[in-house]
């Protein structure tokens, strides 16, 4: 940052010109020069030059009048700020420096006469300036290096005319962050213009005439430039303060803006010589990267370094390394980004970014919730470390190309008045989730040491491999210089399984928890079921799940609407980012198929949760009915969109039971690995789902794949109680209608009745009168079993002379009965006479089977 020396030099010559109001103000010359020891420019990118020469005059007119003539500005300037050519710098660290209160304090020693008490050692370079009244009035005054006030750089300054002229140097908050110089509010003193000369290496002996107290204040030069010494005036050795862009480019752009004290503005600029040799100058940076946890499949942050070392900086003899144009760093495959993450995380807007200043306290530009880590930054240009921190970028409205994961870099310091601002793009892999971070247009500033430190603990934004062994970041830096990328390395490990524990296999094992039941295990209770699916942190990752409920364990469709698959291919089509919100605001499918919720914890450390809704919907994949759980994925500022799973309901036509079966359920979305890590679902619509009336003990079943295929079994135990006080008190009506003569076929009717609220009926056994048989010439020709289930199944292709009837079920689980005919059907041999099967369709299709046998089997 000490590049902003040079800039110095300009200001303080502008700020020389005062004089009597007139109404053209504005300099009238303006030019800003490098030249070598032997007069010719300095062009070399990296090089110290000899000397940095600055001019400017402003509009002046001459008056004549009686008691003589003279030449005065046509307004007295106020203030000036100039701004240098991007990545020229100053270094003023190792120069002496002069206090303020030595810079105001007159040095009456005998011999000096010097107007200020600064030492030697601190002169930085020379200034003359034209005095108001003529252009052969002059004077000439020593550059000093002054310690700089709070809230800049450096800061430069002379006493010309007994007027002290004060220029502070800081760094430009806005990119590419050059160097400014200001000289503000400056004394109304008479100056029509004035020539700045800053020495590239101050110790140089050829400039001991010229230094400090050798400069005669008294003298005038004939000519700006032309100095006037009283002797030698030797220092000791230092390093260059100068040092010219490290990049071949065109023409420096150099740019002022001038304030009058009567109000009126100037602006302009000019150019300097373009840099060349570019191909000389060094580049080689190194990177270190190393997780803050080396456990597997854990939550960690991530300490990352760029290290340059550069002695050309330093040194008057060496040209300076190019600066870094460009990163790419990459991390091992198996380092992602970790959902945990997101909890409780805000972002960083553009428009809370500009609010940042120097001095600006936590929280008044980006939000403290944003803030994902800190930032150290070194500079053998300064005497302090430079910190700041590092904020998550609002996603997909960023000036990290609009990416979904930006990451702001904030550096601060209020004392040095320093702000730079530097977004950092993440892009994850979108079938991998491996990233890759790049900073473009990096500041042309030097460093020795960028260090960045992203946030550790349970919400970390990484999440390592869940295997042990050697890792590797890369990196590829792209020089300012135009020379050809290098490429660097760090190499980190991962000792300990998850938690800690044991090194895990190739394939970890897979053995997610498993739970299952209702919320009140009271028989014939309507109850919220829940079920909940968890693995452990760094386990393969959950593919899908299917499960097997008790048997009586139902769900009351009656009055509950089915989303339509329009509405379901509406919530697919948001699974872009950015539509999850949308999802949220206006839910595809309508609330009257809603039946329960939906929450996933996702993320290593502590997962972060996001809830969805589950819907009864249609027939899906040949199941009658079917579940669509949909899942808004939006979690702190990231909104990845809508995840939508389909889950096919099985019903066995004899037991009624309900076997669900999930799509595969994703595992990344843009890139980001979902690390699911428990899905619990939970149906609570009101009075939805109804629980058995056996209080037997049952199970759970179920199973779930990994995305490694690998398959386990899931079980869990289910019982309820009370069913002692569950009244059972059914009722059976039969009726034979027709003839009934010995020979003859009456009809036979049937009708089982059972008030609401009692125990399900386990089976039924009906003894019919022993004056009536099964008639035997009407047996000969029943359904098999290979016709009852051929084609659409349920006796679809059963010969019309097995249909023996109709029958008809009433539920109030169903909003309509279900109906069917009544076949005879084959047992398969398991008894001598074939079976009554009632195939009852609608919503739901049942098979109510019958086993028909004489009371003595004779």
């Amino acid at each position: 940052m000490k590049r902003f020396i040079p800039l110095l030099a300009s200001l303080v010559l502008l700020t020389c010109c005062a004089g009597s109001a007139q109404a053209a103000f504005g300099l009238s010359e303006f030019s800003v020069a490098f030249r070598n020891a032997d007069g010719t420019q300095a062009t070399q990118a990296g090089s110290h030059p000899y000397a940095m020469t600055t001019v400017f005059r402003l509009n002046s007119h001459t008056v004549s009048g009686e008691s003589g003539s003279g030449v005065f500005p046509d307004q007295e300037l106020r203030t000036l700020s100039l701004s240098l050519p991007v990545g020229f710098v100053g270094n003023v660290v190792s120069l002496p420096r002069c206090s303020f209160v030595d810079f105001k304090t007159v040095d009456e020693e005998p011999g000096h006469d010097a107007p200020t008490s600064c030492p030697d050692s601190a002169a930085v370079g020379a200034v003359g300036a034209y005095l108001l009244g003529g252009t052969s009035q002059t004077a000439q005054a020593a550059v000093y290096n002054l310690e700089p006030p709070p809230g800049d750089v450096a800061a430069l300054g002379f006493r010309v005319a007994t007027v002290p002229v004060i220029v502070e140097l800081r760094i430009n908050p806005i990119a590419p962050n050059n160097v400014v110089a200001i000289v503000p509010n400056l004394t109304q003193a008479a100056l029509t213009g004035s020539f700045l000369e800053l020495w590239g290496n101050p110790s140089d002996p050829s400039h001991d005439p010229y230094r400090g107290s050798c400069l005669d204040p008294a003298a005038g030069p004939p000519e700006l430039g032309e100095f006037v010494s009283r002797g030698d005036c030797p220092v000791s050795q230092t390093g260059p303060f100068l040092t010219l862009p490290r990049a071949c480019q065109a023409p420096g752009l150099v740019t002022y803006s001038a304030l009058s004290w009567q109000g009126s503005t100037d602006v302009g600029s000019t150019t300097t010589q373009a840099t060349n040799g570019c191909n000389r100058l060094g580049f080689a940076p190194t990177i270190s990267a190393r997780p803050t946890s080396q456990s597997g499949g854990s939550a960690a942050g991530l300490d990352f370094s760029v290290n340059v070392e550069d002695s050309g900086l330093t040194s008057s003899a060496a040209l300076a390394a190019s600066d870094i144009k460009h990163t790419v760093v990459t991390l091992p495959p198996g380092f992602v980004t970790n959902p945990s993450l997101a909890e409780g995380l805000q972002a960083c807007s553009e428009e809370a970014l500009a609010r940042e200043t120097p001095s600006s306290p936590p929280g008044a530009g980006c939000p403290e919730a944003a803030k994902i880590g800190s930032l150290e930054v070194e500079t053998p240009l300064l005497q302090k470390t430079l910190a700041g921190s590092l904020y998550t970028a609002t996603p997909y409205h960023n000036l990290a190309g609009d990416s979904l994961l930006g990451v702001y870099l904030v550096i601060k310091d209020p004392e040095l008045g320093v702000l730079i601002e530097q977004p950092l793009k993440v892009t994850p892999d979108p079938v991998t989730g491996r990233l890759a971070a790049s900073a473009e247009s990096i500041p042309q500033l030097p460093f020795s040491h960028f260090r960045l430190y992203f946030r550790s603990g349970e919400r970390a934004p990484l999440t390592t491999p869940s295997t042990c062994g050697s890792y590797q970041a890369s990196a590829v830096l792209t020089p300012w210089s135009g020379g050809p990328p290098v490429p660097s390395t760090s190499t980190f490990e991962i000792t300990t399984g998850p938690a800690g524990g044991a090194c895990q296999a190739a394939a970890p094992p897979f053995a997610p928890a498993f739970e299952a039941g209702t919320v009140s295990p009271l028989a014939g209770a309507r109850t919220p079921f829940v079920l909940k699916l968890s693995r452990a942190a760094g386990s393969p990752q959950l593919r899908s799940i299917e499960t097997t409920l008790p048997q009586g364990l139902l769900g009351k469709l009656a009055g509950v609407s089915e989303c339509s698959d329009a509405a379901i291919a509406a919530a697919q089509g948001r699974e872009a980012p950015n539509l999850g919100a949308l999802e949220l605001a206006a839910p595809s499918c309508p609330p009257a198929s809603e039946v329960g919720t939906v929450t996933v914890g996702a993320g290593s450390g502590a997962p972060t949760y996001v809830r969805g809704r589950a819907y009864l919907a249609g027939p899906y994949k040949g199941a009658p009915l079917s579940l669509e759980i949909i899942t808004p994925a939006v979690a702190g500022p990231f909104d990845l969109g809508t995840v939508a799973v389909r889950t096919a309901l099985y019903v066995d036509p004899i037991t009624a039971q309900i076997h669900a079966v999930s799509d595969p359920i994703p595992s990344i979305l843009a890139g980001i690995p979902l690390d699911i890590r428990s899905i619990a679902i939970d149906l609570s619509r009101p009075k939805f789902t109804l629980n058995p009336t056996s209080c037997d003990p049952m199970v759970v079943l179920g199973a779930t794949t990994s995305t490694l295929n690998q398959t386990t079994a899931l079980s869990s135990r289910f019982q309820v109680g009370g069913c002692n006080g569950l009244a059972f008190k059914p009722k059976l009506a039969l009726r034979l209608s027709g003839s009934t003569q010995r020979g003859k076929n009456p009809a036979l009717r049937a009708v089982l009745t059972q008030a609401k609220g009692q125990a399900n009926i386990a089976k039924v056994s009906v003894v019919l009168p022993k004056s009536e048989f099964i008639d035997n010439r009407h047996i000969n020709n029943p359904c098999t079993r290979v016709q009852f289930n051929a084609g659409a199944g349920n006796g679809a292709q059963c010969p019309a002379k097995s249909i023996l009837g109709h029958a008809t079920a009433y539920t109030p689980l169903l909003e309509k009965p279900l109906k069917g005919p009544v076949y005879f059907r084959s047992n398969g041999g398991e008894r001598q006479l074939p079976d009554l099967v009632a195939s009852l369709g609608g919503q739901v299709h049942l098979n109510v089977v019958g086993f028909i046998d004489s009371v003595h089997k004779k």
